[in-house]
């Protein structure tokens, strides 16, 4: 909607700038999309929502202006006019369920003609061509008011009465854009007492415009249905400024006093004079009032869904300015009365939206825990789990992996087939199938069958995660469904031609879940040798129920660990496993418990500053006892080279003559560096030494 600030003005005193009016608007939810400088004037066009018929009008606009700037409104309060006794014409509303209120008045010994400069100026600003006095006046109190008006040439009426009701069949009509249209009883129309004379709320008739010629009026304010119009404009492909107000509703106490203020500027502006326009009596037909709606607001609740206490005084100020009335108060609570044209008021929450709006978007904090108080899950929020989950999904999907979905619903078969045993199991009772027997207790039957399925399609290099629930036990009658993620990958690296095709491997697994955890900021986490049956239990350990896990293969097999806690696997499936599910190529699985993983990701990003000093770097060859991992070495590295290690990479690993029966050598480069200063070749031969001889005192290691 385009709206005058210049006209603006005339109704509140606005002590800022148009553009700092346009942003407070755009916070207070009337987002003002362009600014246009014309004149002396500036043009807001405002984006008004389909509920807010209320600002539909420049006195609409300017309410919501006195409420944000905290300034006294100024509307036109047009005189009574007691009017001729004699001059009137009957009305009736046959059509009662579509037509609410209808008010007529005739005014006669008008003279038809061009409107003043001032009333052409607020037309053309809001984008209106001006016609007559008489037509400008009908539109400049759309504008004003946002009631639409038409105005009948008395004259043209035949049988001297207005009759609303629905059209008859095969009733036509020429509108004043000189389109003839066919209408049918869908359609409400004006009808005088032998023909249709406008289409109720979209469009006048061109037998009854007003003319040149015309002495004497009918104006008409009226309340129409939003639907019947709705449907009658969509039906006749006939839109208006008038149809655009109705189908939205108007208000229904708003029908007079538009027709007061028309009165009025016809009087003043269709005449020799004044006393020379004779008004005839007001004929008000329908409903006067609509129901009176009440609605209560808790200032808990607002504190509540706000997530900041505004105060009860601040938050009567605020309705009051919005033309709020209110009718009880107490120190809990307060019952407000909804001026007739808010009819989007209808409920607590509602009455809550108003008060955040004047208050500011911009006052309140973001705090999801006082907003959110149940939503706690697992060390974090809901809020924050979902977030985490679809980050998982995200990052994943970037490294090449497919998402896969597969059925909660297990059979027994596939738990043998995984060696899980079945007395932890949740079962249902009266399963549709053997297939669809149990909850599954782990994702990785499903992924299993996914990369069957894709194998048999000749799917060579398939890279799957699937992030969903499981089902446990955790206890005699107490179950719990805790959220996974599982990784398969098998296959070839690569079809294409130019490269060599791999085929997957451990560390292919191994570096896909290291980049998912450095990417979530998971910090400290590492990965433990051992046999994956160590980790299995049934059961639960402190309550938590653990998910049984099939053994992988002895040495190719690693626990995620977190300090002493573990909260995943990964590792080569087991031979026999694979063959039960009729899979011939080897598969490389993870099993990650995320719900356990929330606690531990960190939320905010930390940022450091790149390292302005140069690295010195240090090679160490060690023979060392097989059972000894890198992972030991690099941790005592770390352990005794204090703050100045920045990075130890093992770059060979070799076996040979010279290396003795159940040991194996390893080589590491060293990177040493300082973020304060420059270190020098002493500083780090000294240091290197250090670490040489704990490596050998710590873990018997061998220094080459």
């Amino acid at each position: 909607m385009r709206v005058s600030f210049d006209w603006l003005k005339d109704y509140v005193d606005i002590p800022i700038s148009p553009g700092v009016l346009a942003e407070r608007l755009t916070m207070a939810g009337l987002e003002v999309t362009s600014l246009t400088r014309l004149d002396q004037d500036t043009i807001l066009e405002i984006e008004v929502t389909p509920n807010r018929t209320d600002c539909l009008s420049i006195t609409g606009i300017a309410r919501e202006v006195a409420a944000i700037t905290d300034k006294k409104l100024k509307v036109p309060r047009p005189p009574s006019f007691r009017g001729a006794s004699g001059l009137s014409l009957p009305i009736q509303i046959r059509a009662k369920s579509l037509c609410r209120r209808y008010v007529g008045r005739v005014i006669k010994n008008v003279k038809v003609g061009p409107s003043p400069a001032w009333l052409i100026r607020r037309l053309e600003v809001m984008g209106v061509r001006p016609v007559n006095n008489i037509v400008d006046i009908t539109n400049f109190c759309l504008l004003e008011f946002g009631q639409p008006l038409h105005a009948f040439d008395l004259d043209k009426l035949q049988g001297r009465r207005i009759i609303v009701r629905a059209a008859c069949e095969g009733e036509q009509i020429v509108t004043i854009d000189g389109v003839r249209r066919d209408l049918d009883p869908t359609v409400l129309v004006i009808a005088d007492k032998f023909s249709p004379r406008a289409i109720a709320g979209i469009m006048g008739g061109e037998n009854s415009e007003v003319s040149d010629t015309t002495t004497a009026i009918l104006l008409e304010s009226a309340y129409f249905d939003p639907l019947s119009i709705h449907n009658t404009s969509r039906r006749l492909g006939l839109a208006s400024q008038s149809s655009y107000r109705f189908e939205r509703g108007v208000d229904l106490e708003g029908v007079y006093p538009a027709s007061l203020r028309a009165t009025e500027l016809i009087k003043r502006l269709a005449g020799k004079s004044p006393k020379a326009v004779t008004v005839g009596r007001l004929i008000d037909k329908g409903k006067k009032r609509g129901r009176v709606n009440k609605v209560c607001l808790r200032y808990a609740k607002a504190g509540e869904v706000l997530g900041v206490e505004v105060p009860p005084a601040q938050i009567r100020e605020i309705l009051r300015n919005l033309q709020f009335s209110i009718v009880r108060n107490s120190k809990e609570s307060l019952t407000v009365s909804v001026p007739s044209f808010r009819s989007d008021i209808t409920r607590e929450a509602d009455l809550i939206e108003e008060t955040s709006r004047l208050y500011g978007y911009d006052k309140i904090p973001l705090n999801l825990s006082r907003l959110m108080p149940n939503l706690s899950y697992a060390g974090g929020h809901k809020l924050f789990s979902e977030a985490t989950y679809s980050a998982v999904r995200q990052i994943l999907s970037s490294l090449g992996l497919n998402e896969i979905m597969t059925y909660s619903l297990i059979s027994r078969q596939a738990l043998r087939k995984l060696d899980v045993p079945g007395d932890n199991i949740i079962t249902v009772k009266n399963p549709l199938s053997y297939e669809q027997e149990i909850l599954r207790p782990t994702l990785l039957a499903g992924m299993l069958n996914a990369l069957l399925t894709n194998i048999n399609r000749k799917n060579t290099n398939l890279k799957l995660f699937e992030l969903s629930r499981i089902y446990l036990k955790a206890g005699r009658a107490c179950t719990k469904e805790v959220t996974n993620l599982c990784i398969g990958i098998a296959g070839k690296k690569s079809d294409n031609w130019m490269r060599k095709s791999d085929e997957y491997c451990f560390f292919d697994l191994k570096g896909i879940v290291e980049i998912l955890l450095n990417k979530l900021g998971v910090e400290n986490f590492r990965f433990s040798r051992g046999q994956p049956l160590d980790f299995v239990q049934d059961g639960s350990k402190d309550g938590e129920p653990v998910e049984p896990f099939p053994a992988f293969i002895p040495g190719r097999c690693a626990a995620v660990m977190l300090g002493e806690d573990n909260f995943g696997f990964l590792g080569e499936v087991k031979r026999e496993i694979l063959e039960r599910f009729d899979i011939s190529c080897p598969v490389y699985a993870c099993k990650l418990q995320l719900h356990k993983l929330l606690a531990h990701i960190r939320r905010e990003k930390r940022f450091v500053p790149l390292v302005r000093f140069p690295s010195i770097y240090r090679d160490i060859s060690l023979i060392v006892p097989q059972e000894v991992d890198s992972e030991q070495i690099v941790s005592l590295v770390n352990k005794f080279g204090r703050d100045l290690v920045a990075k130890v990479t093992l770059f060979d690993q070799y076996f040979g003559e010279q290396i003795p029966s159940g040991f194996r050598g390893l080589s590491f480069s060293i990177e040493y560096c300082s973020v304060e200063r420059t270190l020098t070749a002493a500083e780090v031969d000294k240091l290197h030494t250090q670490v040489r001889q704990a490596l050998s005192r710590e873990l018997a290691a061998q220094v080459r």
